[in-house]
């Protein structure tokens, strides 16, 4: 029988998704089904009144169909998560409605509840809340102005008592991370110091995050748009002080997220308090506009670099220093440096963050976390470097390649980053590029080429999968990870039909439920290395057992996977982008027209799944350098304008390819995530591509308008 792995497989749930049929979680319906809205707040830091509370909370009740208004006045006592899970995930640490403190426009104030959604939303819009307010930090350099004291949280949170540090304390050996002496001014002979910024940037999935809520007696049912099931169960247990075995998980399908869904947010827990309230199913979706402050966002980051190099080209030290925003009431810091560690040989390396805690939405995880916002940076002070040397900056990386993780010592599981940067350049025509920026003009165009490293780190963790066999023959395997749009069933169904020998007809794999085995969060691109290995020792086991002729209720069986070599064996996948872009001066307009990757990313399963992974990474890069951020009001906090995405029109021509070489030090299948090192490198690529087409050094994302229709000057010398 032909293998599976390696075929361009459609996806199991394509047709079902493109003809309407596929369900997803606000899909979901039952008997005595209830609608709640959320009310949230409109000021960055404060404390609501409690009369104003009460007062409209009774206006939203006294509307006929209201069945409940949840408010801090009358919500049941909620309780802190584990710390374990608040230090290194971003999970609130305030429960939600604990309090009348408010941290940040956006807060959720209160949960209306009703017959229809239109009553709900109708009674929530008569809530008008009155606020003691306070000053608001909304920036790092706020805090660094005025920091406010630190406090221990501790105990029942309760009226004005929130008192946050001012900084989070990192003490991550990745997050702060030093080798080598200082490098003096006299011993380089070139020096490139430049400070980049990034902004917040949304992660804006088709789906909306929805939730709905059912308790039987005291176990707990919750649809959810999450792709972190068996986590999800445990902080929400944690959160209403129940056992986890008591609460069920559903997530059949997600319809993107990007970061956006891996945690629990604050909606679920008052859709769960809420439906307990009035012994009726409660189903909540976040608007588009909730979404903004209510599940997640990459935060700000401003990144300080120092490129030192002799006079041949090689690099004498690198310093990257990152200052990040959280938000008062969790941890998480964008880790921007965590590529510089490693990517460029270097005896000299510093890599710094902080993270300051400012009155806004909490942040967390978005496509490529650290890697995409970091990259920008480093990426471009590499072309700067490479310009003021006079070589080109395709060769200046490869003059700098390392061949093993510089932090350990040790060589990569697989790495083959010159092969993506002989092979990537030759299908581009790069070495046709001419050095001097505002060379190529067409018909009135500036053009550009530009090209950067990608990198991401090869994860994998422990995860079961449970196989099922029907008298017909047909195999189900089940694990509790979720497919969120990249293929998840359709690549472990061929490995399982690999493994096991069976056509993809007699296998099937269902994900999204709590009730299967345990498998992690859907993120890091983790997934296929680590589910992918569950299934596959389980298929492997099935074909043992089978080719045994063992009885058939041996056929039915639970394995779990070991989380892999880890730190022993590094593992890290690499790439390169090379870009063409037109700049057209006179309107301000950027357009990406052709695109060139080569990704080294172990196995291949699938390549039609694998290249889409890579092509919407891309798009996604696309937008986070030359569109997308969160514009606000700088004396209010609120949304203001519009958050501008990448459509199909802004689509360049893409040539993706990979190596093709599976890493069978990482995991059994030989694969290396795919999702998001797509991202990595695309801005800082677009970036040099507008410099070579314009001489216009840009280092604030998004590059807008502005920026390119600015007359042209001469780039400063950024040597020292």
């Amino acid at each position: 029988m032909p293998t599976q792995i390696g075929a361009s497989v459609d996806r199991m749930e394509g047709r079902d998704k493109v003809t309407g049929a596929a369900s997803y979680t606000a899909d979901a319906s039952g008997d005595g089904m209830t609608y709640g809205v959320l009310v949230q707040s409109e000021v960055p830091h404060g404390v609501v009144t409690a009369d104003s509370l009460r007062d409209s909370a009774a206006r939203a009740a006294a509307v006929a169909g209201v069945l409940h208004v949840l408010t801090p006045l009358n919500c049941p006592v909620l309780h802190q998560p584990p710390q374990d899970m608040t230090d290194d995930l971003p999970i609130e640490r305030r429960p939600p409605l604990s309090d009348l403190t408010v941290q940040h426009v956006g807060q959720h104030m209160a949960l209306v509840v009703a017959d229809t959604w239109e009553t709900a939303t109708y009674a929530a819009s008569l809530f008008e809340l009155h606020y003691e307010r306070r000053d608001a930090q909304r920036s790092a350099h706020e805090v660094l102005d005025q920091p406010v004291p630190a406090d221990e949280l501790g105990g029942r949170i309760r009226h004005g008592s929130y008192r946050p540090d001012h900084f989070v304390k990192l003490e991550d050996e990745k997050l702060q991370d030093e080798r080598g002496r200082p490098v003096e001014v006299s011993e380089t002979d070139h020096r490139v110091v430049a400070q980049f910024t990034t902004p917040v940037n949304a992660h804006y999935p088709i789906e909306l995050s929805a939730t709905i809520a059912t308790w039987a007696g005291d176990r707990l049912t919750v649809h959810d748009t999450t792709r972190w099931i068996t986590g999800e169960r445990r902080c929400l247990a944690a959160y209403l002080g129940i056992s986890e075995d008591r609460i069920r998980i559903v997530s059949p399908l997600v319809g993107g997220a990007f970061g956006s869904k891996n945690f629990l947010w604050m909606h679920v827990v008052l859709t769960a308090v809420a439906a307990r309230a009035i012994g009726r199913p409660v189903k909540v979706v976040l608007t588009r506009n909730q979404m903004f402050s209510s599940t997640g966002h990459r935060p700000r980051t401003e990144q300080d670099l120092v490129l030192d190099a002799d006079s041949d080209g090689h690099i004498l030290g690198i310093e990257h220093h990152t200052l990040t925003e959280t938000s008062t009431v969790a941890h998480f810091c964008e880790p921007a440096g965590l590529s510089t560690r490693f990517l460029y040989q270097a005896p000299r390396m510093a890599v710094s963050h902080r993270t300051a805690r400012i009155n806004a939405p909490t942040p967390c995880f978005m496509r490529g976390p650290g890697e995409a916002p970091g990259l920008f940076a480093l990426e471009v002070a590499m072309d700067e470097l490479a310009h003021q040397m006079g070589i080109d900056p395709l060769d200046l990386r490869m003059r700098n390649h390392v061949d093993r993780d510089q932090t350990s010592g040790r060589r990569w599981s697989g790495e083959h980053l010159l092969e993506c940067y002989r092979s990537g350049a030759e299908r581009f025509g790069w070495r046709g590029r001419p050095a001097a920026p505002r060379t190529l003009r067409r018909n009135g165009i500036q053009i550009g080429w530009g090209m950067a490293t990608a990198t991401y780190p090869g994860r994998r963790m422990a995860a079961s999968c449970r196989v099922s066999t029907a008298p017909d023959g047909r195999v189900r395997f089940a694990s509790a990870t979720h497919e969120v749009g990249n293929g998840v069933r359709t690549v472990m169904t061929q490995i399982a039909a690999d493994a096991t020998g069976l056509p993809l007809s007699q296998v099937e794999f269902v994900s999204g439920d709590s009730d299967f085995p345990d498998a992690p969060y859907s993120g890091a691109s983790q997934t296929t290395a680590t589910v992918g290995s569950a299934v596959l020792e389980a298929a492997q086991e099935w074909r043992r057992r089978t080719d045994a002729h063992v009885p058939g209720d041996q056929l039915n069986f639970t394995v779990t996977s070991d989380p892999g070599a880890g730190s022993d064996t590094p593992s890290q996948s690499f790439g390169a982008h090379f870009c063409e872009v037109h700049v057209d001066e006179e309107i301000g307009r950027a357009t990406v027209t052709r695109w060139v990757s080569v990704m080294d990313c172990g196995r291949v399963l699938n390549p039609k799944l694998a290249r889409n992974q890579v092509m919407g990474g891309i798009t996604f890069g696309l937008g986070m350098a030359l569109l997308e951020q969160v514009p606000y009001d700088p004396d209010t906090a609120q949304l203001i304008g519009e958050y501008y995405l990448p459509t199909h029109a802004d689509r360049p021509e893409f040539d993706i390819t990979f190596i093709d070489t599976p890493d069978y030090a990482l995991d059994p299948v030989g694969v290396r995530g795919i999702g998001e090192i797509g991202t990595c490198g695309v801005p800082a690529a677009i970036a040099n591509a507008i410099f070579h087409a314009t001489g216009k050094r840009l280092r604030d994302l998004p590059i807008t308008l502005e920026n390119l229709v600015a007359p042209y000057q001469s780039p400063t010398d950024s040597r020292i």
